[in-house]
Protein backbone atom coordinates (compact mmCIF):
# COMPACT_ATOMS: atom_id res chain seq x y z
CA UNK A 1 0.00 0.00 0.00
CA UNK A 2 1.28 3.64 -0.73
CA UNK A 3 2.44 5.69 1.81
CA UNK A 4 2.67 9.53 2.17
CA UNK A 5 5.49 11.61 3.13
CA UNK A 6 4.30 13.74 5.37
CA UNK A 7 4.03 12.05 9.43
CA UNK A 8 5.25 12.69 13.11
CA UNK A 9 6.76 10.53 15.25
CA UNK A 10 8.26 11.00 18.99
CA UNK A 11 9.31 8.69 21.71
CA UNK A 12 10.80 8.98 25.73
CA UNK A 13 12.84 7.38 27.93
CA UNK A 14 15.14 7.65 31.01
CA UNK A 15 19.07 6.83 31.03
CA UNK A 16 21.51 7.58 33.74
CA UNK A 17 19.21 9.89 35.24
CA UNK A 18 18.31 11.56 31.97
CA UNK A 19 15.34 12.48 30.43
CA UNK A 20 15.48 11.52 26.43
CA UNK A 21 13.06 12.70 23.89
CA UNK A 22 13.62 11.49 20.15
CA UNK A 23 11.35 13.81 17.75
CA UNK A 24 10.72 12.88 13.96
CA UNK A 25 9.46 14.73 11.34
CA UNK A 26 8.67 14.23 7.54
CA UNK A 27 7.29 16.43 4.87
CA UNK A 28 7.41 16.08 1.14
CA UNK A 29 10.36 16.24 -1.17
CA UNK A 30 11.54 14.92 -4.39
CA UNK A 31 13.99 12.66 -2.25
CA UNK A 32 15.47 11.87 1.03
CA UNK A 33 16.95 14.62 2.75
CA UNK A 34 17.85 13.99 6.61
CA UNK A 35 18.63 16.78 9.26
CA UNK A 36 19.24 15.00 12.68
CA UNK A 37 20.00 17.98 15.63
CA UNK A 38 21.60 16.37 18.40
CA UNK A 39 23.22 17.59 21.91
CA UNK A 40 26.80 17.64 21.82
CA UNK A 41 27.39 14.52 24.06
CA UNK A 42 25.31 12.36 20.87
CA UNK A 43 27.28 14.56 18.29
CA UNK A 44 29.13 10.81 17.39
CA UNK A 45 25.90 8.91 16.97
CA UNK A 46 24.06 11.39 13.98
CA UNK A 47 25.59 9.05 11.28
CA UNK A 48 24.22 6.14 12.62
CA UNK A 49 21.15 8.00 13.11
CA UNK A 50 20.82 9.11 9.96
CA UNK A 51 21.35 5.27 8.50
CA UNK A 52 18.86 4.22 10.87
CA UNK A 53 16.30 6.61 9.29
CA UNK A 54 17.25 5.53 5.66
CA UNK A 55 17.01 2.32 6.34
CA UNK A 56 12.81 2.97 7.31
CA UNK A 57 12.19 5.90 4.47
CA UNK A 58 12.91 6.32 1.12
CA UNK A 59 11.68 9.83 0.57
CA UNK A 60 11.06 13.36 1.85
CA UNK A 61 12.64 15.54 3.84
CA UNK A 62 12.82 14.54 7.60
CA UNK A 63 14.08 16.33 10.64
CA UNK A 64 15.03 14.64 13.64
CA UNK A 65 15.42 16.36 17.30
CA UNK A 66 17.00 14.51 19.89
CA UNK A 67 16.82 16.24 23.63
CA UNK A 68 18.33 15.52 26.96
CA UNK A 69 16.74 17.03 30.03
CA UNK A 70 19.43 16.15 33.05
CA UNK A 71 17.77 18.90 35.63
CA UNK A 72 17.44 15.83 38.09
CA UNK A 73 20.82 13.99 37.13
CA UNK A 74 22.44 17.99 37.99
CA UNK A 75 20.89 18.09 41.54
CA UNK A 76 21.90 14.39 42.45
CA UNK A 77 25.78 14.78 40.88
CA UNK A 78 27.00 18.01 42.53
CA UNK A 79 30.78 17.67 43.09
CA UNK A 80 32.33 19.87 45.65
CA UNK A 81 36.28 20.54 45.23
CA UNK A 82 37.45 20.57 48.77
CA UNK A 83 41.03 21.22 47.94
CA UNK A 84 40.22 23.79 45.54
CA UNK A 85 37.66 25.28 47.91
CA UNK A 86 40.47 25.55 50.45
CA UNK A 87 43.16 27.14 48.66
CA UNK A 88 40.85 29.83 47.40
CA UNK A 89 39.54 30.61 50.92
CA UNK A 90 43.50 31.13 51.91
CA UNK A 91 44.08 33.09 49.10
CA UNK A 92 40.75 35.27 49.20
CA UNK A 93 41.97 35.83 53.31
CA UNK A 94 45.35 36.78 52.37
CA UNK A 95 44.14 39.00 49.89
CA UNK A 96 41.96 40.77 52.14
CA UNK A 97 44.68 41.41 55.03
CA UNK A 98 47.01 42.64 52.21
CA UNK A 99 44.54 44.76 50.90
CA UNK A 100 43.26 46.01 54.34
CA UNK A 101 39.97 44.68 53.87
CA UNK A 102 37.43 43.81 56.83
CA UNK A 103 35.69 40.06 56.62
CA UNK A 104 36.88 36.92 55.52
CA UNK A 105 36.07 34.68 52.73
CA UNK A 106 32.49 32.97 52.81
CA UNK A 107 30.92 30.18 51.02
CA UNK A 108 29.13 32.66 49.12
CA UNK A 109 32.72 33.59 47.41
CA UNK A 110 33.47 29.94 47.08
CA UNK A 111 29.96 29.07 45.46
CA UNK A 112 30.62 32.12 42.75
CA UNK A 113 34.32 30.42 42.31
CA UNK A 114 32.87 26.90 40.83
CA UNK A 115 33.79 25.05 44.21
CA UNK A 116 30.41 22.95 43.28
CA UNK A 117 29.66 21.90 39.98
CA UNK A 118 27.59 18.64 38.56
CA UNK A 119 29.64 15.51 37.87
CA UNK A 120 29.65 14.87 34.79
CA UNK A 121 29.61 10.97 34.13
CA UNK A 122 31.53 9.17 31.72
CA UNK A 123 29.46 7.76 29.18
CA UNK A 124 30.88 5.72 25.63
CA UNK A 125 29.15 5.99 22.27
CA UNK A 126 28.76 2.43 22.77
CA UNK A 127 26.35 3.46 26.22
CA UNK A 128 24.76 6.80 24.67
CA UNK A 129 23.91 4.61 21.53
CA UNK A 130 22.06 1.61 23.58
CA UNK A 131 19.80 4.50 24.82
CA UNK A 132 19.51 6.27 21.92
CA UNK A 133 18.96 3.47 19.32
CA UNK A 134 15.36 2.16 20.91
CA UNK A 135 14.29 5.56 21.10
CA UNK A 136 14.60 6.70 18.03
CA UNK A 137 13.10 3.28 16.53
CA UNK A 138 10.25 3.78 18.33
CA UNK A 139 9.79 7.58 17.14
CA UNK A 140 10.25 6.03 13.48
CA UNK A 141 7.79 3.65 13.77
CA UNK A 142 4.83 6.39 15.08
CA UNK A 143 5.93 8.04 12.17
CA UNK A 144 6.03 5.19 9.86
CA UNK A 145 2.68 4.42 11.02
CA UNK A 146 0.89 8.14 10.29
CA UNK A 147 2.31 7.86 6.96
CA UNK A 148 0.95 4.74 6.15
CA UNK A 149 -2.51 6.16 7.63
CA UNK A 150 -2.38 8.75 5.12
CA UNK A 151 -1.40 6.59 2.45
CA UNK A 152 -4.46 4.81 2.80
CA UNK A 153 -6.73 8.42 2.53
CA UNK A 154 -4.27 8.65 -0.73
CA UNK A 155 -5.38 5.45 -2.01
CA UNK A 156 -8.70 6.20 -1.39
CA UNK A 157 -8.47 9.19 -3.53
CA UNK A 158 -6.61 8.31 -6.38
CA UNK A 159 -9.10 5.20 -7.11
CA UNK A 160 -11.78 7.18 -7.43
CA UNK A 161 -10.20 9.58 -9.99
CA UNK A 162 -8.38 6.67 -11.90
CA UNK A 163 -11.96 5.42 -12.09
CA UNK A 164 -13.39 8.56 -13.22
CA UNK A 165 -10.27 8.89 -15.79
CA UNK A 166 -11.15 5.51 -17.07
CA UNK A 167 -14.23 6.15 -17.34
CA UNK A 168 -13.66 9.29 -19.42
CA UNK A 169 -11.24 7.01 -21.45
CA UNK A 170 -14.53 5.05 -22.26
CA UNK A 171 -16.67 8.06 -23.59
CA UNK A 172 -14.25 9.71 -26.10
CA UNK A 173 -13.62 6.40 -27.59
CA UNK A 174 -17.57 6.18 -28.24
CA UNK A 175 -17.40 9.38 -29.63
CA UNK A 176 -14.46 9.04 -31.52
CA UNK A 177 -15.60 5.64 -33.36
CA UNK A 178 -18.38 7.65 -35.25
CA UNK A 179 -15.55 10.97 -36.42
CA UNK A 180 -14.84 9.16 -39.90
CA UNK A 181 -19.00 9.78 -40.25
CA UNK A 182 -19.11 12.93 -38.56
CA UNK A 183 -16.11 14.60 -41.21
CA UNK A 184 -17.60 13.40 -43.96
CA UNK A 185 -21.23 14.95 -42.88
CA UNK A 186 -19.44 18.17 -42.43
CA UNK A 187 -17.23 18.37 -45.27
CA UNK A 188 -20.38 16.85 -47.59
CA UNK A 189 -22.80 20.30 -45.35
CA UNK A 190 -19.47 22.39 -46.08
CA UNK A 191 -19.70 22.55 -50.06
CA UNK A 192 -23.30 22.72 -49.96
CA UNK A 193 -22.64 25.40 -48.50
CA UNK A 194 -19.94 26.53 -51.36
CA UNK A 195 -22.58 26.21 -54.25
CA UNK A 196 -24.27 23.82 -55.81
CA UNK A 197 -22.59 23.98 -58.73
CA UNK A 198 -18.95 22.14 -57.62
CA UNK A 199 -18.71 19.02 -59.04
CA UNK A 200 -16.95 16.50 -56.91
CA UNK A 201 -16.74 12.91 -57.46
CA UNK A 202 -18.58 11.00 -54.60
CA UNK A 203 -15.54 8.42 -54.47
CA UNK A 204 -13.10 11.43 -53.65
CA UNK A 205 -15.00 12.89 -51.21
CA UNK A 206 -15.04 9.82 -49.44
CA UNK A 207 -11.14 9.37 -49.95
CA UNK A 208 -10.91 13.46 -48.20
CA UNK A 209 -12.77 12.42 -45.61
CA UNK A 210 -10.84 9.27 -45.04
CA UNK A 211 -7.53 11.76 -45.23
CA UNK A 212 -8.92 13.78 -42.12
CA UNK A 213 -10.47 11.26 -40.11
CA UNK A 214 -7.17 9.71 -40.47
CA UNK A 215 -4.96 12.87 -39.43
CA UNK A 216 -7.70 12.94 -36.18
CA UNK A 217 -7.48 9.29 -35.41
CA UNK A 218 -6.91 8.99 -31.51
CA UNK A 219 -6.66 5.01 -31.39
CA UNK A 220 -2.98 4.87 -30.60
CA UNK A 221 -3.56 7.42 -27.82
CA UNK A 222 -6.41 5.59 -26.20
CA UNK A 223 -5.04 2.34 -26.17
CA UNK A 224 -1.50 3.32 -24.54
CA UNK A 225 -3.59 5.26 -22.35
CA UNK A 226 -5.71 2.64 -20.82
CA UNK A 227 -2.15 0.61 -20.87
CA UNK A 228 -1.17 3.44 -18.85
CA UNK A 229 -4.18 3.49 -16.71
CA UNK A 230 -4.00 -0.02 -15.77
CA UNK A 231 -0.35 0.41 -14.61
CA UNK A 232 -1.16 3.24 -12.11
CA UNK A 233 -3.92 0.90 -10.60
CA UNK A 234 -1.08 -1.61 -10.01
CA UNK A 235 1.40 0.91 -8.61
CA UNK A 236 -0.97 2.08 -6.08
CA UNK A 237 -1.39 -1.58 -4.93
CA UNK A 238 2.46 -2.06 -4.60
CA UNK A 239 3.87 -2.25 -0.72
CA UNK A 240 7.06 -0.34 -2.30
CA UNK A 241 7.67 3.26 -2.30
CA UNK A 242 5.97 4.12 -5.96
CA UNK A 243 5.96 7.70 -5.67
CA UNK A 244 8.34 8.62 -8.22
CA UNK A 245 7.17 5.87 -10.97
CA UNK A 246 3.46 7.32 -10.94
CA UNK A 247 5.14 10.74 -11.35
CA UNK A 248 6.95 9.77 -14.62
CA UNK A 249 3.63 7.40 -15.28
CA UNK A 250 1.44 10.40 -15.10
CA UNK A 251 3.49 12.65 -17.49
CA UNK A 252 2.96 9.79 -20.18
CA UNK A 253 -0.29 10.06 -19.68
CA UNK A 254 -0.29 14.01 -20.06
CA UNK A 255 1.26 13.43 -22.93
CA UNK A 256 -1.32 11.09 -24.64
CA UNK A 257 -4.13 13.34 -23.77
CA UNK A 258 -2.63 16.35 -24.69
CA UNK A 259 -2.54 14.59 -28.47
CA UNK A 260 -5.96 13.54 -28.45
CA UNK A 261 -7.00 17.26 -27.61
CA UNK A 262 -4.97 18.14 -30.48
CA UNK A 263 -6.32 15.89 -32.95
CA UNK A 264 -10.15 16.39 -31.58
CA UNK A 265 -12.52 17.52 -34.16
CA UNK A 266 -15.68 18.60 -32.54
CA UNK A 267 -16.39 20.57 -29.33
CA UNK A 268 -18.21 17.42 -27.09
CA UNK A 269 -14.66 15.67 -27.63
CA UNK A 270 -12.74 18.55 -27.13
CA UNK A 271 -14.53 18.96 -23.78
CA UNK A 272 -14.01 15.57 -22.79
CA UNK A 273 -10.43 15.89 -23.10
CA UNK A 274 -10.40 18.74 -20.72
CA UNK A 275 -11.87 16.98 -18.46
CA UNK A 276 -9.44 14.25 -18.61
CA UNK A 277 -7.31 17.13 -18.27
CA UNK A 278 -8.40 18.31 -14.90
CA UNK A 279 -8.30 14.89 -13.33
CA UNK A 280 -4.73 14.44 -14.35
CA UNK A 281 -3.87 17.35 -12.52
CA UNK A 282 -6.01 16.46 -9.30
CA UNK A 283 -3.74 12.84 -9.34
CA UNK A 284 -0.27 15.17 -9.90
CA UNK A 285 -0.73 16.82 -7.11
CA UNK A 286 -1.62 13.88 -5.11
CA UNK A 287 1.13 12.29 -6.29
CA UNK A 288 3.60 14.92 -4.99
CA UNK A 289 2.18 13.74 -1.60
CA UNK A 290 3.71 9.98 -1.86
CA UNK A 291 6.44 8.20 -1.18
Amino acid sequence: MIRSMTGFGSASGFFAGRTVTVEIKSVNGRFREVAARLPKVCACLEEAVKKLVAARLERGRVDLWVQIDDREARRSSLKVDFDLARAMAEQLNELAAGLGLAGRAGLDHLLTLGVVAPEEPSLSAEELWAALEPLVREALAALVAMREAEGRNLHQDLSRRLAALSGLSGRVRERAAGAAEALLARLRNRLAELGADLKIEPARLVQEAALLADRADITEELVRLDSHLVGFGRLIESPEPVGRRLDFLLQEMGREVNTMGSKAQDLDLTGLVLDMKAELEKLREQVQNIE
